[in-house]
């Protein structure tokens, strides 16, 4: 087996084990030992220190470092499309000729796109160990600077950034809402994401306090469903962005 098939048959083991066992003991569970056991017992590959060490890492300790690398590389695009069928519905019935019409309607595809992500988070299989090894490579900062795992946690937020900047431009496109004067999109992506996480996380301690919120915010005063994660993000919306009121419907194209 070639030396990069060999490495990235290693990383892909490592990978395995870590959506298995979790982050409980962070990376250190990854030893060569057991990996190589795993690859013999799944692929029919044995493999030995002799084939590995020198030859793709130097040790231990940099194999983690780059498994911890490709994980962090791997964005977990779970719930996507279920995130922006549920924009688009909102949008579909949305009044965008008044303002109140276009306050209502951002705030209503707020409640129903955390709704929507925060429901396919907890469905994925990957969505826990992102959180945690994002957590794990920011505790690891100061002394991986300029390493694979470093560089790995930084390219990861801003891939993660660029898809919430695109998402929120888009919308405020449609909304005819601007980013009030001192910040940008960037900011507000910024912190959408660490209420995402953090919304997540709260979620899986006690699902009952994060969700099935009923509060009067229906057309009529009716009572909806919400998520403190929708609460959060409709709050800091409104905080660092505004209606447009030169705004007029149809400027920004069709949604799509």
């Amino acid at each position: 087996m070639r030396r990069e098939q060999l490495r990235q048959l290693l990383i892909d083991v490592g990978l395995d084990l870590l959506l298995d066992e979790g982050l409980a003991r962070g990376t250190e569970r990854l030893t060569f030992k057991r990996v190589f056991e795993r690859v013999n017992e799944e692929r029919g590959v044995r493999v030995t220190n002799a084939s590995v060490i020198g030859r793709i890492w130097s040790d231990m300790a940099d194999y983690q470092a780059d498994v911890l690398a490709a994980a962090l590389e791997n964005v977990d695009q779970s719930g996507v499309e279920e995130t922006i069928q549920a924009a688009a519905n909102a949008l579909a019935v949305a009044d965008l000729d008044r303002l109140a019409g276009r306050r209502a309607a951002v705030t209503e595809v707020v409640r129903v796109t955390c709704a929507a992500h925060l429901e396919a988070l907890t469905l994925s299989r990957t969505a826990s160990l992102t959180i945690g090894l994002r957590g794990l490579g920011v505790s690891r900062l100061p002394s991986d600077e300029g390493a694979p795992a470093a560089e790995s946690l930084r390219r990861a937020y801003e891939m993660y950034c660029i898809r919430w900047d695109f998402a929120l431009g888009r919308a405020f496109e449609v909304l005819g809402v601007r980013m009030r004067p001192g910040v940008g999109i960037r900011q507000l992506s910024m912190l959408a994401i660490s209420l995402a996480e953090g919304s997540t996380i709260w979620d899986r301690v006690d699902p009952t306090m994060s969700r099935q919120l009923l509060l009067p915010t229906g057309s009529e005063g009716e009572k909806q469903e919400w998520t403190l994660f929708a609460l959060g993000l409709d709050a800091l919306v409104w905080q660092l962005a505004e209606l447009d009121e030169d705004w007029t419907s149809g400027s920004s194209g069709n949604p799509e």
